[in-house]
């Protein structure tokens, strides 16, 4: 989806042409991943932030075009809306102090953004959801004007043939309709890339499955969407919602969501999710390159696959890339942005380091997690956050039973260590990590725990909803200007 597109009209024979082209790319995969010596070497990491453009009244401010030609850096990139800004970090070896090399990427990104920023008068946000989010920053004129982000909305309304609907419960529950994929820009998250090597990638990916809920509990960060108190991690709702392509009224049928937690375990490679992409998704951009996928050289670039899989938004997703001499890489979706790098930095050692923990123990850890279990699992965290229960399973377990997603983690940490010491992460590093990790666990002081304790109190000083929500964000962007972990945030005006 980095791509821009510049045709925007394309006939069904153009569909078809690309479906064909997909299928060939799927043969060419196979044959590529089977070669010998293809995706391996060192392991490394990556990641993408997105954040907020706002104003100094904490309101977004719609100047990304500008802010990207005085950077200058190809870093800084688009995203859907004028009001967000996407940073591209450098990949990092995991081996070593990978965390803090891309937490003071991060923190050096903020700054350089934040600079450009404010000889506008405004400020750089790395949160989940703004808190003060309006219906009128959700118009069509703040969409970013890149052909890929007009064609994306033209294809997801062709699909669907109406308005989006979102409908999420909570405190103060949400329904609204909305006529364009503005809504789904009001997300901002932090994406990481783990390279893995072929024949570990089937273990790698139900093992981040598997970790992905208790990561979103741990990093929850957006509490609330339009004035309304809704999940700890209301992005998940709103963003299945927000660009759900389906046609409401079919119930012949369930048909799959562009959107989705996934189908199913992977089973043997990571071969399987590419082929259930091209299955399951009708193209929304049947854009064909110059050369046929068996006609380019060693490794294929494989233009036509990772442009379809561009227009799926599973919360893990496969990626096949064609640098390196080609490898494959598991997109870790679900992470917000924010509240701080180290925070940050501590959702992704603890994700990480417990994908790789628990990936040599999927054998015997399937069996007792039906699918459907750990999906579950997902959406309650994302509910509920630390709150959650969640159902995990229990050596020589006779039946599943809840248990609070806290005791969940802690009882996992040693796993989160091992696994970062099976990259080559340093002690120090993990020892770090760990202990932002724990110390948010034990004090129940997330990211959407903080914003929903600010917001409190300010409603109780007699404040209106609307100079609260105002309030407790600019009281957030003080604190992470600070750079201290939210659990060393004040709680006190």
């Amino acid at each position: 989806m980095g791509k821009n597109i510049e045709q925007t009209d394309f006939k069904a024979a153009d569909y078809n042409s690309f479906t064909e082209r997909l299928y060939e790319c799927l043969a060419t995969l196979r044959t590529t991943i089977e070669t010998p010596g293809f995706g391996e070497g060192e392991i490394t990491l990556g990641a993408e932030l997105e954040s907020y453009i706002v104003d100094k009244t904490a309101q977004a401010t719609p100047i990304n075009d500008i802010l990207l030609r005085e950077l200058d850096d190809s870093q800084f990139q688009h995203e859907l809306n004028r009001y967000n800004l996407e940073y591209n970090l450098s990949p990092v070896p995991a081996r070593g102090a990978p965390f803090t090399a891309m937490g003071q990427e991060i923190t050096h990104a903020l700054a350089k953004s934040s600079k450009a920023a404010e000889r506008h008068q405004c400020k750089i946000v790395a949160i989940g959801i703004l808190p003060t989010l309006k219906v009128g920053n959700l118009h069509p004129d703040n969409m970013t004007d890149v052909g890929r982000y007009h064609m994306l909305y033209k294809g997801l309304q062709k699909l669907r043939g109406s308005s989006f609907e979102v409908n999420i419960n909570g405190e103060d529950p949400l329904q609204l309709t909305s006529n364009h994929v503005t809504l789904e820009g009001a997300n901002t998250s932090l994406q990481l890339h783990l390279k893995v090597p072929p024949d570990q990638f089937a273990n790698s990916f139900n093992a981040a499955q598997i970790a992905t809920p208790l990561a979103i509990a741990l990093s929850a960060n957006s509490p609330t969407l339009l004035g309304h108190r809704l999940w700890q991690e209301t992005r998940i709702a709103l963003f299945k919602q927000s660009i759900d392509s389906r046609h409401r009224n079919d119930v012949v049928w369930r048909q799959p969501s562009r959107v989705t937690y996934g189908h199913g375990w992977v089973r043997k490679s990571a071969l399987e999710l590419f082929q259930e992409t091209v299955a399951l998704y009708p193209p929304i951009f049947p854009i064909l390159s110059d050369t046929a996928p068996q006609a380019d050289a060693f490794p294929p670039t494989l233009s036509e696959l990772n442009l379809h899989m561009g227009t799926t938004w599973p919360w893990n997703r496969a990626v096949y890339g064609a640098g390196d001499g080609g490898h494959l890489r598991i997109e870790m979706r679900a992470l917000p942005s924010g509240p701080t790098a180290d925070d940050m930095m501590a959702n992704a050692a603890f994700l990480i380091g417990l994908t790789m923990g628990l990936s040599d123990q999927m054998r015997d850890v399937l069996p007792s997690m039906p699918f459907r279990f750990s999906e579950h699992n997902f959406y309650r965290a994302a509910q509920c956050g630390l709150k959650s229960r969640i159902l995990w399973p229990e050596e020589h377990q006779s039946q599943p039973t809840e248990q609070p997603i806290t005791d969940v983690i802690l009882r996992l940490l040693p796993r989160m260590e091992e696994g970062l010491d099976m990259l080559g992460v340093n002690s120090a590093e993990v020892r770090r990590y760990r202990t932002l990790v724990e110390n948010r666990v034990r004090s129940g002081l997330t990211g959407a725990r903080w914003q929903r304790l600010m917001l409190k109190y300010y409603l109780e000083q007699a404040l209106s909803p609307e100079e609260s929500y105002q309030a407790m964000t600019l009281k957030y962007m003080a604190e992470q200007q600070s750079g201290r972990p939210v659990v060393d945030w004040s709680l006190s005006p």
